[in-house]
């Protein structure tokens, strides 16, 4: 990275710190020497997460303002995580309705609370999700000049808190900055790598079609890094930063990087796309009937054959930020971790 010019984040305050990326942020921010506290509406889940010396622990929920009454009390730099966390068995992830209430009103809420503390800069971290599918989808990779059009409440939801914090920043004078993540992965057992890994692994995963889509991904040390460095530096005021790790990765690349890590041969035949949109339908219908997520929805298939593919290039060439991370390490790590534990 460039020459270090960051100012010092003084007392910190970090809501979603359970968790996994929250998590990461305060561990690093502790080990770092940081003062640290967080926001959570269950203390009990922090303190087993922090059983001995960790953060300071203020309860609150940001759907319920008069909760929120000292929250920010003695905190000079803020790092924004919270945001509604579907179940695992929940369908339709994307458009489940608690995304508006918590993420954006949510984030309206702090924000009203900030504006009358002391804390002096806010770091929000956010999700491509906010830009909308078809600005992944363009053919190169997307950059910040895209204009948002989010296709779903949980996009729209987060595109609002953005909102809600950028003008704080607008308002107030305060330095205020957004970054925007793709698929999170180096989240442990969690996360879509790691299931697909998994998946791979337990042979539920078929022959990939040979599809050349590109998908941008960040590995979660970078992501905290990131943020990170943004805080500190008083050019990100107003801004709006994507985060990659500066790779582009197919389906079909995972695929065969977790055959190799496993140990396997990669066949020789693939399953016929149309094969895979039939299964695909068949788990939508099932998904609709039930009401529970089903292993390959059509929704999910999009995905795994389309493009979602972002450039990080405007906050490498701002400060200097460059990733250490990719999938290319990843893979065998997770495949080494899985052996480990079946041992």
């Amino acid at each position: 990275m460039d020459r270090d010019t960051s100012t010092p984040l003084g007392s910190i305050l970090v809501t979603g710190a359970t968790g996994k990326v929250g998590r990461r942020l305060v561990a690093e921010l502790l080990r770092t020497g940081h003062r640290v506290a967080i926001v959570t509406r269950s203390s009990d889940v922090a303190q087993t997460l922090w059983p001995g010396p960790g953060p300071e622990i203020r309860a609150a929920d940001l759907t319920n303002p008069s909760s929120l009454g000292s929250v920010c009390d003695g905190i000079d730099t803020l790092f924004h995580l919270a945001s509604y966390s579907p179940r695992p068995d929940e369908p339709d992830i994307y458009e489940a309705p608690s995304h508006w209430p918590v993420t954006a009103e949510g984030t309206a809420n702090l924000m009203a609370r900030v504006a009358q503390s002391g804390i002096r800069r806010v770091v929000y971290l956010s999700s491509i999700k906010a830009m909308g599918d078809r600005a992944g989808a363009l053919g190169r990779p997307a950059d910040e000049s895209i204009g948002p059009t989010p296709d779903s409440l949980y996009g729209r939801a987060k595109l609002a808190a953005e909102r809600s914090v950028l003008e704080l920043g607008r308002a107030t004078g305060r330095h205020a900055a957004v970054l925007r993540l793709p698929m999170v992965y180096g989240l442990g057992d969690s996360g879509n790598i790691a299931r697909m890994v998994k998946a791979v692994a337990a042979r539920r995963f078929p022959p990939w079609p040979r599809i050349e889509n590109h998908r941008a991904a960040i590995h979660v040390e970078d992501a905290v890094a990131a943020a990170i460095l943004v805080a500190g530096r008083p050019e990100t005021a107003g801004e709006v930063y994507l985060v990659t790790d500066g790779r582009d990765y197919s389906t079909r690349w995972l695929y065969e990087q977790s055959l190799i890590a496993l140990g396997r041969p990669v066949p020789r035949w693939t399953v016929p796309l149309p094969v895979l949109r039939l299964a695909a339908g068949i788990g939508t219908l099932g998904e609709r009937l039930t009401r529970r997520r089903m292993p390959l929805t059509l929704d999910g298939l999009g995905k795994l054959t389309g493009d979602a593919w972002f450039s990080s290039a405007k906050l490498e060439r701002a400060l200097g930020f460059r990733p250490r991370l990719t999938l290319e390490s990843e893979i065998p790590r997770l495949v080494e971790t899985m052996r480990h534990r079946n041992l």
